[in-house]
């Protein structure tokens, strides 16, 4: 395949920012309240989807996070290009990189400390794991498609070898549910603590593979390609990524919360799949009206995950002062008009700092 240059970096891609957008309201949402339709005989597919597995398999809840940091890579090449544009050197440009990986650290301390009610550093939530994989990932940003790609897999190879071969696991083995593994080994050494639900620190070493994706095929969508070849490339990567996955999963389980090989190439294949679907529409069809409620909250993502963090609980007390009657009556459905009457509040919100232009970055 012909290495294209990023060509398109001046000129912002809408579908990108509806992604985000999308991947955002699924978060700020809460699964739009689905969660109400466990016991549902007909809907109840939509709670199975609206909340992580327990630990071995993958459901749309469990591709919030990977697409989010798919994203944070995809929008790398475009970011590079235009600070270069403005005369930034490389050297500048990486202490940039430095910058907001420490920033994005330091704001996940704040908003675990405001909810622990007590300083808390921690690296399990996504802002640190977007910091690292980010820091890595501009290793490769320069680099051919070949070297980003080797560079993933290595990462998930040695990665798995090291998982399996830690002489710590187990009785149950690497794959067992619980604290029993290098991840949470790592934890109790690094926090002196192990975090909840068995997720592990480590996830960010994987992950870094997921924003590796997101840089190839940002640096792709952003290139001269025709919109057909482009579609066909990232058609064929995300049907050879689910596959990949598919065929791992036998032997390396796909699990979330140690974020394995299965569940990185998996979960990479349908956040690609969602890229080309909004790729497509918009840029393909030139069907973009539909995207301005997606756009809204993708250019402010930031902001939107910083309400969603510290807001969203007294937003929804305060909506739920005047729609409990309603909610209360329509039982299940009313949970569902809650969490979008919440959206709407929030979307109102960064609908008035996009107005006002007022764009928060790190």
């Amino acid at each position: 395949m012909d290495e294209p240059e990023l060509s398109k970096a001046s000129k912002r891609l809408v579908s990108l920012d509806a992604y985000r957008g999308a991947i955002m309201i699924s978060l700020i949402s809460t699964g739009f309240g689905f969660s109400a339709f466990k016991d549902h005989p007909l809907l109840n597919f939509l709670a199975h989807h609206s909340d992580h597995v327990p630990w071995q398999g993958c459901v749309y809840w469990d591709l919030i996070q990977p697409a989010f940091m798919f994203m944070v890579g995809a929008a790398m090449p475009f970011s590079y290009a235009k600070r270069l544009s403005l005369g930034q050197t490389h050297a500048r440009i990486f202490g940039h990189v430095v910058q907001r990986a420490v920033v994005l650290v330091l704001i996940a301390a704040l908003f675990t400390s405001i909810q622990e009610d007590h300083p808390t550093i921690t690296l399990i939530n996504v802002l640190p794991q977007i910091a690292i994989g980010y820091f890595f990932a501009f290793f490769v940003l320069n680099r051919s498609y070949t070297v980003q790609g080797l560079t993933a897999a290595l990462i998930l190879i040695i990665y798995t070898l090291v998982w399996v071969f830690y002489p710590g696991n187990g009785a149950g083995g690497p794959w067992a549910q619980g604290n029993v593994n290098l991840g949470s080994d790592f934890d109790k050494w690094l926090l002196g603590r192990n975090c909840s639900g068995y997720y592990v620190t480590m996830n960010a070493i994987p992950s870094t593979a997921t924003i590796i994706a997101g840089v190839m095929c940002g640096r792709l969508v952003g290139s001269e390609l025709s919109q057909k070849r482009v579609t066909g490339i990232l058609a064929v990567a995300a049907i050879a990524s689910l596959i990949a996955g598919l065929a791992l999963s036998p032997l390396v389980p796909m699990i979330k919360r140690i974020w394995t090989a299965s569940f990185t190439l998996y979960s990479a294949g349908w956040v690609i799949l969602f890229l080309l679907l909004f790729y497509w529409i918009v840029e393909g069809l030139g069907c973009r009206r539909w995207t301005f409620v997606l756009v809204v909250v993708g250019m402010n993502s930031i902001a939107a995950y910083i309400i969603f963090q510290l807001f969203r609980g007294w937003i929804d007390h305060a909506v739920l002062a005047f729609s409990r009657p309603l909610v209360k009556a329509l039982g299940a459905w009313g949970t569902v008009l809650q969490a979008f009457l919440v959206l709407g509040v929030v979307w109102y919100i960064l609908y008035f700092f996009y107005k006002k232009k007022i764009f928060f970055k790190v």
